[in-house]
């Protein structure tokens, strides 16, 4: 190394030369195992060695010595660049041929990158000066009075199936969404659960006084986004309710209109401040159901914007309705994008739903609510009381289709002590294997005709034809009123549930005097499929409900579960959390539930992250009555 008084400079050989040689016997000695380098050293230079010697190597950079392990951790990196081996302390090159030379290019001190850049703690939200335009607010209301499309760099409108416009970029200062996303870390977040939706929501903003970007966001919606909002659609907006909203894997909202109260428009402000990765190419068991067979992908109208990507589900999804205002298929799906606040009128024909989030990293983060103003009161629908059916007499043999275990008066006798206890009980492989089968292979058969049971804001499934039923009963059970030797099976099993020696036996189990039935369905379920709590009309009585699910996959799935709660027990009462009797999915698996009046079912979600776009399964609906 040189000395203190010239640290750039490293003696020559030919300055090697000692003034008094008796002295340096030693330093030859080691200059003979290892020769000093021959060239100079700048302050900006790393030199690494290149000997096998077992000695400490040096590193020179402004005089350093490394570690032997910062050694070897730099030579790992530019070993490929080392030209020998042999050390030659000979050369005649100025420069040592076995050394790696780095000129250090750094002259200043390194600034740490800020990959989502905060605004001032103290800033507000501010809307975007072009949105302010009065220019711009008057085109866009004369696109939205005549209901035609207009899509230019401040906004988005399409009018089919109803008008839906989108503010883009609405902050000015959209670094200030990193800060809203911080607060919102440090919120009090509830789990809602219900038959409609499942996801994670804050208070409302108007209780959020102590985070300052929310309380921001809150301010300028209430002020200069509600009178924008108000000039573009013609409304009297008076108040807004505002909340977060967090939707993570398999979370959704179901089909809604959002009618309730004074709640004039419904806005959605994105958050999405980032970049989602790029979809991977689609695996074995595809994430998600694609979308069931039934719909015509090619129909529907997608919108997409920064932060997030259709391969994450989450979209807003639009629905079409029939003449008689009810939704039957989504048209438009319009999807999470930054900074941008889409908004739409609440109205009879408004029906729409948050479609489930498939991202596994990132959540799909929101704040929405209603602008609030005068509007007329809906009008009262009353839905028709279901109608009753009286078992047929016809010739059913039960040791045909029933486990031998469920015919013995033993066992009925523990089923009904069950019911009692509990008013519910579930018999496990209650159907023979051998009829199980069959009838599983049955229903895979072309000849059996599917229908989709709706209105979409009710249930979504698939359910056997009641006309094909029917049809061929007629023409199997025409001889001496018993079904022939090759009764097909799914027909065979809806006239085994409709027989009143089926009731006979239900009523052995429960001590019910069951009389009457209705809703006898055989139903197909995929991902994507669910029904909602029913018109109070339909659980005012009590009832008897069996369950019977079948051809249900091995692995686990989520949703897909029938629950039971009391809507009209005060609140929380109606949520899955505090469900009365929850039905898990469970192969050849009869569930019998007594339900009193005020007790309402329906069947959770299906799931897409559990269920490949192929998989199915059924189940086997009746009501009982007295």
């Amino acid at each position: 190394m040189s000395s203190p008084t010239k640290e750039t400079e490293e003696p020559s050989s030919s300055q090697a030369a000692p003034e008094n040689a008796a002295d340096d016997i030693g330093d030859a000695d080691a200059a003979e195992q290892r020769p000093p380098a021959k060239r100079p050293i700048t302050n900006t230079v790393i030199e690494i060695s290149d000997t096998d010697s077992d000695d400490s190597d040096v590193c020179a950079v402004n005089s350093y010595q490394a570690s032997a392990d910062e050694v070897k951790r730099i030579r790992r990196e530019y070993s490929s660049t080392s030209s020998s081996s042999d050390y030659s302390s000979d050369s005649e090159s100025p420069w040592e041929d076995d050394s790696v030379v780095i000129e250090d290019k750094v002259t200043g001190k390194a600034v740490r990158a800020q990959l989502n850049p905060r605004a001032n703690r103290m800033d507000d939200p501010k809307l975007n000066n072009n949105l302010k335009s009065q220019e711009v607010i008057e085109r866009v209301k004369g696109y939205w009075e005549e209901e035609k499309d207009h899509i230019c760099d401040e906004v988005t409108l399409t009018c089919q199936p109803f008008r839906l416009c989108r503010l883009h970029d609405l902050l000015e200062n959209s670094e200030i969404i990193n800060n809203i996303v911080d607060d919102m870390n440090t919120l009090d977040w509830s789990r809602k659960k219900m038959d409609l939706y499942e996801f994670h929501q804050t208070t409302d903003l108007a209780n959020l006084t102590w985070q300052r970007s929310i309380r921001g966001i809150y301010e300028l919606l209430k002020t200069e986004v509600m009178s924008l909002v108000s000039q573009v659609t013609g409304l009297e907006l008076t108040s807004v309710s505002a909340s977060c909203s967090l939707y993570g894997p398999g979370d959704h909202l179901l089909v809604h209109d959002d009618r309730l109260g004074d709640r004039r428009v419904a806005f959605i402000l994105y958050l999405a401040p980032w970049t989602p990765r790029a979809p991977a190419p689609p695996p074995l068991l595809h994430n998600g159901a694609g979308d069931v067979p039934h719909k015509d992908e090619d129909e529907v109208r997608e919108t997409t914007g920064s932060g997030w990507s259709p391969n994450m589900g989450g979209a807003l999804e639009l629905f079409e309705c029939d003449a008689e205002g009810c939704p039957t298929q989504v048209t438009l799906r319009a999807y999470p994008a930054n900074n941008t606040l889409a908004f739409f009128t609440v109205g009879p024909t408004s029906f729409h739903q948050v479609g489930e989030v498939l991202s596994l990293e990132l959540p799909r983060l929101s704040i929405n609510g209603w602008f609030h103003g005068p509007a007329p009161q809906p009008a009262s629908h009353e839905a028709a009381p279901p109608t009753s059916l009286q078992p047929h007499n016809q010739v059913v043999l039960l040791n045909q289709w029933v486990e031998a275990t469920y015919l013995s008066p033993r066992v009925r006798a523990q089923v009904q002590a069950q019911m009692e206890r509990a008013s519910e009980v579930c018999l496990r492989d209650v159907l023979l294997p051998a009829r199980t089968a069959q009838l599983l292979q049955a229903l895979e058969e072309p000849e059996v005709i599917w229908e989709r049971c709706g209105p979409a804001q009710q249930r979504r499934y698939e359910r056997v034809s009641p006309a094909w039923i029917s049809e061929g009963s007629e023409v199997e059970g025409a001889v001496a009123g018993e079904a022939s030797d090759d009764e097909q099976p799914v027909r065979g099993l809806v006239r085994v549930f409709s027989s009143t020696a089926f009731l006979r036996l239900l009523a052995d189990c429960t001590d019910l005097p069951l009389a009457a039935y209705r809703r006898l369905e055989v139903q197909r379920w995929h991902a994507g499929d669910f029904t909602l709590l029913p018109p109070r009309e339909h659980y005012q009585q009590p009832r008897l409900e069996a369950v019977l699910y079948l051809g249900v996959p091995e692995h686990p799935i989520c949703g897909g579960q029938t629950m039971y709660v009391a809507p009209e027990e005060g609140e929380g009462a109606g949520d899955a959390e505090g469900a009365l009797v929850t039905l898990p999915p469970a192969h050849n698996a009869l569930n019998l539930v007594y339900c009193d009046a005020g007790a309402a079912a329906f069947t959770k979600y299906l799931s897409k992250m559990t269920m490949t776009p192929r998989e199915h399964f059924y189940i086997v609906t009746c009501t009982y009555t007295e």
